[in-house]
């Protein structure tokens, strides 16, 4: 029974709107005529104890993901080992390469993150890279990715708007049919997003739900309880944690020295009393700690807490417990956050679990990369579809890398060679790109040699130092 899958590609009816539909996070349609709100930036005084009773956790962690230290580190670590290169193929729907359609789509490519008509003045477009990292940081924010393809005048892609999930509501008129609008902040009115250059992926959804949710919001409580953990320890430590000047005055010298007409009234008395209380606690108060005091002896200063200072209940358990909670909330190793204090293996597991967790959070990206880039080169009458891959986190540098590279090239010529692969599988798996056209074609035609392969005549003592592999010439060490 054959299949027909070119009738599956129906390109769409309508031509997309000029300039997108959706909106982004900072526009506001009741301003367009004025300048955007500057930040205050006071995030450092922002307390997470009190704010989180009247804020959302989208809310609370747009600002935590700036302000708090455990939560920026996370995302910048997962920022910087997915921040990897990306390959983008177009194959037929045989799976093969298209060379024409992949060159068509790097060019699609460089045209939607570059300016190419200066007539319109200052364009902010983003590199393909800016707009991955985008992409990821929407998935950790968000738990997953909105973006909309913008066409310009010419009906050709211009660039991609990331839309901010927060602002999207779905509707569901039948099972498992979602249709999405966007409401946007200062309007009341929806706009329709049920069209074919918006996309969405989520990254790590809850399935019962379509609406999705970031994989950090387990942190909120831990870091709303060592928030005030904190706050009690400043106030202990301004408290007792340090020594402090006492000065004590000698009520009964300080009497003896009253004029004879205020001694004599009580009322009086007191309010003269305070009032050299007063006097002295303004001299001591603007003491630096390199001037002299000059006293009478009717007052005998002294430091308070000078045998022991800091000597206050030990805390450190109950802030280590928080961290650790906290490390597991963010999803995210100790050694990554900069709290690692076991062994050297111990650290290498937990450096590849990070790099691991970083190449999940490509995939989303990945996905709607895909379904967007095929949308663009199915306008132009293309069966089949665009696969983008993103390589793995490696956290080893390249001069470390240089001998795998050689065995894996080693490997993949004698594939080439025999046939296996093509050349364009060689030159992207090593390269990262297609075959030059100046290229020869090498696949098949058995440049390399043969191999034995027989099993029986294959064994790891008759060539364990791989020598066979080094060059034969005579200045090589017989050792």
């Amino acid at each position: 029974m054959a299949f027909d899958f070119l009738s599956t590609i129906v390109p769409a009816k309508k031509k997309a709107k000029t300039g997108g539909v959706s909106s982004t996070a900072t526009y506001n349609p009741q301003q367009t005529d004025r300048v955007l709100t500057v930040p205050r930036y006071r995030d450092h005084l922002t307390d997470i104890f009190t704010s989180r009773q009247s804020s959302d956790s989208r809310a609370l962690l747009k600002e935590l993901f700036k302000f708090d230290p455990d939560v920026s580190a996370a995302l910048n670590a997962y920022l910087t080992m997915a921040n990897t290169d990306w390959i983008a193929l177009a194959r037929d729907l045989e799976g093969n390469i298209d060379r024409e359609a992949t060159k068509q789509l790097q060019l699609a490519i460089e045209k939607i993150g570059r300016p190419t008509d200066y007539t319109l003045g200052f364009q902010l477009k983003k590199s393909m890279r800016s707009i991955c990292e985008e992409m990821r940081y929407m998935c950790l924010l968000r738990g997953g990715i909105a973006a909309e393809l913008v066409l310009d005048k010419q009906l050709l892609p211009d660039r991609i708007r990331n839309v901010d999930l927060a602002s999207i509501e779905w509707y569901e008129r039948k099972p498992g049919e979602y249709k999405p609008v966007q409401k946007i902040a200062g309007s009341n009115d929806e706009t329709s997003l049920d069209i074919p250059t918006f996309f969405v992926s989520h990254y790590r959804k809850d399935p019962t739900s379509i609406y999705g949710h970031s994989s950090f919001v387990a942190s909120i409580n831990t870091i709303a309880a060592r928030q005030q953990v904190i706050n009690d320890l400043y106030r202990i430590m301004r408290l007792t944690g340090f020594p402090r000047m006492s000065v004590e005055v000698v009520e009964e010298v300080l009497t003896k020295n009253a004029p004879e007409n205020i001694r004599s009234d009580d009322t009086k008395l007191r309010e003269w009393k305070a009032a050299r209380l007063g006097e002295i606690r303004q001299v001591v108060e603007g003491l630096r700690s390199d001037q002299p005091l000059i006293h009478f002896d009717s007052i005998s200063p002294s430091i308070m807490n000078d045998q022991k200072p800091g000597s206050t209940v030990d805390i450190s358990a109950v802030i280590d417990t928080l961290n650790a909670q906290n490390q597991a909330a963010l999803k995210t190793m100790a050694t990554v956050i900069g709290r690692g204090a076991s062994g050297v293996n111990t650290g290498s597991v937990e450096a590849r679990i990070a790099a691991m967790n970083a190449d999940e959070l490509n995939e989303p990206v990945a996905e709607i990369l895909q379904n967007l880039l095929s949308f663009i080169l199915h306008q132009n009458g293309f069966q089949g579809f665009v696969e983008v891959t993103f390589r793995k986190s490696e956290l080893r540098p390249d001069t470390e890398l240089e001998p795998q590279l050689a065995l894996k090239s080693s490997r993949l010529r004698q594939d080439l060679s025999d046939g296996i692969i093509t050349d364009d599988e060689y030159h992207l798996w090593m390269y990262g790109r297609l075959k030059p056209d100046t290229a020869p074609d090498l696949s098949g035609t058995g440049f390399a040699g043969s191999v034995n392969t027989r099993a029986e005549e294959v064994s790891p003592n008759s060539d364990p130092l791989g020598r066979s592999l080094s060059p034969e010439t005579k200045r090589n060490s017989s050792s």
